[in-house]
C-alpha cells in the first residue's frame, strides 16, 4: 500500500498543478470540447507521470552520472527491507483508511443506480432506455444508455429532458465520470481531484446544453425547466444530473460568444502544468517522503538487525550480546542512525562524493559496509564486507566511519552492542566523465 501512495502523491502533484492552471486559464471560456479534452489530458499526464518518470533515456541525457545507496541498513539478508518505522507507517494508514472508505461509498452510490435503473419501468428508445418512476423525488439523469425520470416530468417536458440526457449519451460522459471518479479514490485526500471533478461535470452540462439548443428548442423554455428541476437526489460521483448545481453559469455560457481561435491559445498555458510538476516532485525533501511511503509497510520485523557472528568474543561482556543471546533474545528496540532512516539518507546524500579516479574508468557496483554499534552508540570495528574497488570501498568506509553516534540496541532494558552492515551502491549513468550526482 506504501507503493500506492507514493503513486498517488507524485500523480497528485501533477494534478493539482494541470488543475490549477486550467482553472486560471480555460475554466470560463465557452469551448466546452476543447475544455473536456483538456481535463481527460490532464488525467491522462498525472496517471501516467509516475511511469514515464521511471523511463531510462539514451546516454547523454539528462542525469549522465549517479550513484544511489541502500535506503535500509539491515543485517546481511536476516531483516524484511519492507519493514518501515511507525512514523513512516502512519501516513500510509491514513491513506488506506481514506481509500476503502471512498471505494465503500462509490459502491454504495454504484448500488442505488442500479436499483433505480432496474425497479423502474423501460421503454426502449433507440439510442437509450428511458426509465420512469412513479414515485420519488429524483431528478432526471443519465447513466450508462439509460435516462432515468420520474412519470411526472416525462408528461411535462419529457422530449426535453431527453434531449439533454440523450448529448450525454453520445459523448460518453459517464465514462469520463468513471475515470474522474477513481482518481477521487486514488486521491482522495488532494483537493484537486474532487475539483477536478466538478470542473468535468460543468463540461458535460455545457456540452450538453448547447446541444438542446441546437436542436431547436427554445431557450428560455429550456431554461425554466432547468430552474424548476433544481431539486431533488443527485449522483454527483457517477451520473450526470438534469439539475447539476452550477445554474448560474449554466444559463450564462448559454449566452456567451463563442471564443475566437487566439483566445482558445490560452491553453497552451497548461504546458506549464508538467514542468511545474516535476520541479516539485525533484525537491530532495519531497522525493525523499515519497521514497519512504514507497518502502512502507505493515508488516512487522520478525528478525532482529543484529549479526552476532560480528561480535568477536573477547568483546563480550555484560553491555554487549553474544551469539547465543542475539539468537535467543529479541532486542526491545534496535540499533538506528539519530533521527531515523531518513536523516541517515540525508547526512549519506550530502556526505558521498563519487571518486574521480572510480567515476573515470567506469568503476560501479554495490559497496557493503559492516561495523559494530557499541553500548554508548559510537561506531567501530569498520570492515568491508564486500568489495567493489580500492576507490569505492575507501568512499564509503570514509563516509561510515565519519558518522555521528547513533541510538544502539536496548536488550531487557540494557544497552547493548551489536552490528550493521550498509549497502552503498554506486552507480554511472549516462556521460561517465562527468560529475555525478546523487540519486
Amino acid at each position: 500500500m506504501g507503493a500506492l501512495l507514493a503513486y498517488s502523491l507524485y500523480s497528485g502533484i501533477f494534478l493539482l498543478a494541470a488543475y490549477l492552471l486550467y482553472k486560471w486559464a480555460m475554466a470560463g471560456e465557452k469551448q466546452a470540447v476543447l475544455n473536456r479534452a483538456v481535463l481527460l489530458g490532464a488525467y491522462a499526464l498525472s496517471l501516467c507521470a509516475w511511469p514515464l518518470s521511471l523511463i531510462r533515456w539514451p546516454e547523454g541525457s539528462a542525469g549522465a552520472g549517479a550513484f544511489d545507496f541502500g535506503l535500509e541498513a539491515v543485517a546481511a539478508g536476516d531483516s524484511d527491507p519492507s519493514t518501515s518505522p511507525l512514523w513512516h507507517i502512519l501516513p500510509v494508514a491514513v491513506f488506506t483508511v481514506g481509500f476503502v472508505a471512498i471505494v465503500v461509498w462509490t459502491a454504495v452510490v454504484a448500488v442505488r443506480l442500479v436499483v433505480l435503473v432496474r425497479s423502474g419501468r423501460h421503454i426502449d428508445c433507440g439510442e437509450f432506455t428511458l426509465v420512469l418512476h412513479r414515485q420519488g423525488r429524483v431528478a432526471p439523469f443519465s447513466w450508462g444508455r439509460y435516462v432515468v425520470m420520474g412519470e411526472a416530468d416525462y408528461e411535462a417536458a419529457g422530449s426535453i429532458i431527453a434531449a439533454h440526457e440523450l448529448a450525454h449519451i453520445r459523448c460518453r460522459h459517464s465514462l469520463d465520470l468513471m475515470l474522474a471518479q477513481a482518481v477521487c479514490v486514488l486521491m482522495w485526500y488532494n483537493p484537486a481531484a474532487w475539483l477536478m471533478r466538478e470542473e468535468l461535470k460543468s463540461v458535460h452540462e455545457y456540452q450538453a446544453d448547447a446541444s438542446v439548443l441546437a436542436s431547436g428548442i427554445d431557450a428560455r423554455t429550456y431554461q425554466m425547466l432547468l430552474i424548476k428541476k433544481a431539486v431533488g437526489t443527485r449522483f454527483q460521483s457517477l451520473a450526470n444530473s438534469l439539475n447539476h448545481s452550477k445554474l448560474k453559469k449554466r444559463i450564462t455560457m448559454m449566452y456567451k460568444e463563442k471564443n475566437s481561435g487566439l483566445r482558445r491559445m490560452r491553453g497552451l498555458v497548461l504546458a506549464m502544468a508538467p514542468v511545474l510538476a516535476v520541479a516539485v516532485v525533484n525537491i530532495p525533501a519531497v522525493a525523499s517522503a515519497m521514497e519512504s511511503m514507497r518502502a512502507a509497510s505493515f508488516e512487522v520485523p520478525v528478525v532482529a538487525p543484529v549479526e552476532a557472528r560480528a561480535v568477536s568474543e573477547d568483546k563480550v561482556s555484560e553491555n554487549s550480546v553474544s551469539i547465543e543471546t542475539a539468537t535467543e533474545n529479541m532486542p526491545d528496540s534496535h540499533a538506528e542512525f539519530k533521527g531515523g532512516q531518513t536523516a541517515m539518507i540525508s547526512y549519506l546524500v550530502n556526505a558521498i562524493k563519487y571518486p574521480e579516479a572510480a567515476q573515470n574508468v567506469g568503476v560501479e557496483g554495490t559497496v557493503v559496509v559492516g561495523f559494530t554499534v557499541n553500548a554508548d552508540g559510537t561506531l567501530s570495528d569498520f570492515k568491508v564486507v564486500k568489495s567493489v574497488s580500492p576507490e569505492l570501498d575507501a568512499e564509503a568506509l570514509r563516509v561510515i566511519k565519519a558518522m555521528p553516534a547513533w541510538s544502539p540496541a536496548i536488550v531487557d532494558g540494557k544497552t547493548v552492542a551489536c552490528s550493521y552492515v550498509l549497502p552503498v551502491s554506486f552507480k554511472l549513468q549516462g556521460d561517465e566523465k562527468k560529475p555525478n550526482k546523487i540519486e
